[in-house]
């Protein structure tokens, strides 16, 4: 058997096991959220001083990446970096580092089960090949991370520390790979849309897809628009009026309405899964047969949503604005 030939047989004989800690690091992360949170809030903090400290322009990338010299090291440490509008011209971006071993801790016990599955190999199957494995492991559970926390980023601009940090009006949050492959977990872009800006997007969407993924709409006002059967997975739509929009069977998964009207809107079996709305007015809107599954509404809006009784079991009531 030829190294190659070894290593492939190696490879096919993990994959199950592989499979088993990425469905067990998931879980860590759904378990650990409240670390996570707290971690990510603590680093943003440290971020803001040394914004302060350097006396930066306002601010318009922020990207976290994980390093992956410190892979080998087990230490698992992100650098968190800000940026102004030159990106990575910014010749002193402020910056600040953090831990993730809480999660990522048990790539140590992977280690230890494929260096001991590798002997078989007789020297064919090394170390170096085990860490190319685990550092391929480490990457694309990043990249897993990275799809949950755009939920954690939906409220960060509630948070007292980067509200200090001064920041352009359109800005973004990247979390993936230094100087590489990154995901947009969160951004803002408060410039006013139009409804010509809406069609414009909605007739795109027709020759591609995914065009209207993470848009966001600020200030818009539009009406009589058939928006059914499209893609609006993480929209943000904010000081918004939407009247007389259908987006029957559309997915807006993810997506968060922040102080908005809608009115006669009709969003009849589409998918709002993970939806936020915020301090939004309602308007006879009909939500037949939609999966409203862990969405969020404000409990004062309830009355108003007109919502079948099956969906408000599957709903997130938020009663914060009562307390």
């Amino acid at each position: 058997m030829t190294r190659q030939e070894a290593l492939k047989r190696f490879q096919e004989q993990e994959k199950e096991y592989l499979e088993e800690k990425k469905l067990e690091y998931y879980r860590g992360i759904m378990e650990n959220s409240e670390e996570l949170a707290k971690v990510i809030r603590e680093a943003f903090g440290e971020l803001k001083e040394e914004v302060l400290r350097l006396d930066k322009e306002k601010i318009m990338f922020f990207h976290v990446s994980l390093l992956r010299m410190d892979l080998l090291n087990g230490t698992y440490r992100f650098l968190l970096n800000a940026m102004d509008a030159r990106w990575y011209l910014d010749t002193e971006p402020a910056k600040t580092t953090f831990s993730l071993e809480f999660l990522f801790s048990i790539t140590e016990e992977m280690k230890g089960r494929l260096m001991l599955d590798a002997g078989k190999y007789m020297g064919k199957v090394n170390r170096y090949d085990i860490e190319n494995i685990l550092q391929d492991n480490a990457i694309e559970w990043n990249r897993i991370l990275a799809a949950e926390l755009r939920f954690l980023f939906r409220d960060i601009e509630e948070n007292q520390d980067f509200i200090e940090i001064p920041k352009l009006d359109t800005w973004g949050i990247y979390w993936g790979e230094y100087r590489d492959s990154s995901d947009l977990i969160a951004f803002v872009d408060r410039e006013k849309k139009t409804q010509k800006d809406w069609e414009r997007a909605l007739r795109q969407s027709k020759e591609q897809e995914d065009v209207l993924i993470s848009k966001y709409w600020y200030e818009m006002e539009v009406a009589d628009s058939d928006s059914s059967e499209r893609l609006f997975l993480f929209n943000q739509f904010e000081n918004c009026t939407l009247t007389q929009i259908s987006f029957d069977y559309a997915n807006l998964s993810g997506t968060r309405f922040k102080n908005c009207t809608l009115k006669g809107c009709s969003f009849q079996n589409a998918v709002i899964r993970q939806a936020d709305f915020v301090d939004c007015r309602w308007e006879d809107n009909n939500f037949s047969g939609a999966d409203l599954s862990n969405s969020i509404f404000l409990e004062k809006d309830i009355p108003f949503l007109h919502i079948e009784p099956e969906q408000l079991q599957t709903i997130l009531i938020d009663r914060r604005a009562n307390a």
